[in-house]
């Protein structure tokens, strides 16, 4: 049986982290964007996103599967995504509002942005396309990932079921899903705005469940994550060099390189490392990464109790109200910095700002969870609370 256990605030805190940079990501022509760690390597905090979720997932549902059965865990995994599902729709209307506002109140083209241009369909037909959004079949810009995580949380029983039943089965059938994922990359559900979905769940599944198996095997006390050196030397190789090779081939990188070494920079940037379908490259420096983060940062690590490191756990903690107002801002920062000037003083207040409002909110439903005296939950329990 898969006990409940102790929180691990690692969790929360790179949680936290993905959920400011995704608030400097969505800004629209944000110069910020181009430094946040995503253009020094094929993957990004979407990655960090779907793995710790499918962590959490386990955590949450795990107990209720072996304590109460497939059907009580099926009703908790679909009382979530009812929760997320709402969520997804308060969001996109929210944010439907300041595109609106900025388009026929402030006059700001709607094709000024591929942001703001999402919402054409909801203002061309509205009836049509809130019908899709119902169905998780129109999904603006940014909200493709709450549409996602739907899908895997209502899979999510059965993936634990599968585990319970036939062990590392489930695992290989869903690498299965992966493989074919990238052998037919158009299989995605649609989308009323870009014709398909961002992210595909057949393959995206695959980093969502990873995570529900190293949760499920690490509690079950089965497999520790050994210290070796050489393993961490390993990861680090794989997210330097990736970097470098990105760096290398980017404009930017020749730029600052002598001519005489263009010749042996490469031609093209990392291959195989598309988003959409989760492509090898891509899962593979996502893994190097979650190795390195492992070794380099142990559980009791004590600046894990700094201030600054639980301003990021509470972000963590709250990520889906977090998560919504960050997507609802990224929109209010993008209009800002459309209609300004963009010079370095609104990019800082657009970026600084956003930042500090998500961190409010987060500390601001912490205490309101502290004053209510509930202790705190293990880390899957409030860890699946996730977009």
């Amino acid at each position: 049986m898969l006990e409940r256990q102790a929180r691990d605030v690692r969790l929360d805190l790179f949680k936290g982290v993905a959920l400011l940079i995704i608030f400097i990501n969505h800004v629209g022509t944000n110069p910020l964007a181009k430094v946040m760690p995503g253009r020094f390597g094929p993957s990004d905090s979407a990655e960090i996103f779907v793995f710790i979720s499918g962590y959490a997932v386990a955590l949450a549902y795990g107990p209720v599967l072996a304590e109460r059965g497939f059907a009580a865990c099926l009703g908790k995994a679909l009382a979530r995504c009812r929760h997320l599902w709402a969520a997804n729709i308060a969001t996109m209307l929210a944010c439907a509002l300041v595109v609106a506002a900025a388009v026929h109140g402030a006059d700001l083209p709607i094709t000024a942005s591929n942001r703001l241009a999402s919402f054409a369909p909801l203002f061309d037909s509205p009836v049509t396309a809130m019908a899709w959004h119902l169905v998780l079949l129109y999904l603006p810009f940014a909200l493709d990932i709450l549409a996602l995580y739907i899908v895997l949380v209502a899979a999510a029983p059965v993936f634990l079921w599968s585990y319970a039943r036939f062990g590392w089965a489930a695992v290989v059938a869903s690498v299965a899903l992966y493989l074919a994922a990238q052998a037919v990359p158009e299989a995605t559900p649609p989308n009323l705005w870009q014709g398909g979905w961002n992210f595909s769940p057949l393959a995206w599944q695959c980093v969502f469940f990873l995570g529900t198996t190293l949760a499920l095997v690490v509690r079950s006390g089965r497999l520790r994550l050994p210290r070796s050196p050489w393993l961490l030397v390993a990861a680090l190789a794989v997210v330097v060099g990736m970097a470098l090779w990105k760096g290398a081939a980017s404009d930017l990188g020749r730029s600052l390189l002598p001519v005489s070494l263009h010749p042996w920079l490469p031609a093209d940037t990392i291959p195989w490392a598309g988003k959409h379908s989760l492509e090898p490259m891509r899962l593979l420096h996502f893994l190097a990464l979650v190795c390195a983060a492992a070794l380099l940062v142990p559980r009791d690590a004590a600046w894990l109790r700094s201030g600054p490191a639980r301003l990021l756990t509470a972000c963590g903690r709250h990520s889906l109200p977090v998560f919504c107002v960050g997507v609802v801002l990224s929109f209010t920062g993008t209009v800002l910095l459309l209609l300004a000037d963009r010079s370095m003083a609104t990019v800082l207040a657009v970026n600084l700002g956003g930042m500090a409002a998500l961190v409010l909110l987060a500390m601001v439903l912490e205490r309101r969870r502290t004053r209510r005296g509930v202790s705190p939950a293990p880390t899957a329990t409030v860890a699946a609370e996730t977009p």
